[in-house]
């Protein structure tokens, strides 16, 4: 099976061309992966790009709504607390008035008591003087009363008959 020179030549020429031609075909595919890899790496910085604005927009949007439920919890404390110290404010109010309204009464009970108390002390020592002056005392002091009774009517007497 040996072949001619000139077919070896042919062999080795259609091997050669082959190889050519494989090979261009490899640089096309190679070049074909390439533009793919290009057209991938392209989607994906497009894929980025748009995760990436989404992301921010989405960031900021939230970050407004924190914004905006802060504002609104903050608004909504103070309310509530000016509602708590206005209530507050008015059981204070109630509770003082209500306390010197005690105060008060226990001011005219102790007045009232005080006054009973000198009008018991005032009988008491009656009661003892007469005791030990065996009810003299008594007499004397109606007796007082009634030389003031007549001294007054006499004045008026003179008073009367001197303006005649």
């Amino acid at each position: 099976m040996s072949r001619s020179k000139s077919s070896q030549r042919s062999s080795t020429t259609n091997t050669n061309i082959n190889n050519v031609l494989d090979g261009g075909a490899i640089k096309q595919s190679f070049d074909f992966a390439a533009g793919v890899a290009d057209e991938a790496f392209d989607s994906v910085d497009t894929a980025i790009k748009t995760v990436e604005g989404t992301t921010a927009k989405a960031l900021s949007v939230n970050a407004g709504v924190v914004d905006e439920a802060f504002d609104t919890y903050s608004t909504l404390a103070d309310t509530a607390m000016e509602a708590f110290s206005a209530q507050n404010n008015r059981a204070l109010d109630a509770i003082t008035e209500q306390s010197n309204r005690s105060l008060d009464t226990l001011s005219g009970l102790q007045g009232q008591q005080a006054s009973n108390n000198v009008k018991l002390l005032e009988g008491i020592q009656k009661t003892i003087r007469n005791d030990n002056t065996g009810g003299v005392s008594e007499f004397l002091d109606s007796q007082v009363v009634l030389y003031g009774v007549i001294g007054v009517v006499i004045v008026a007497l003179i008073l009367i008959l001197g303006r005649r």
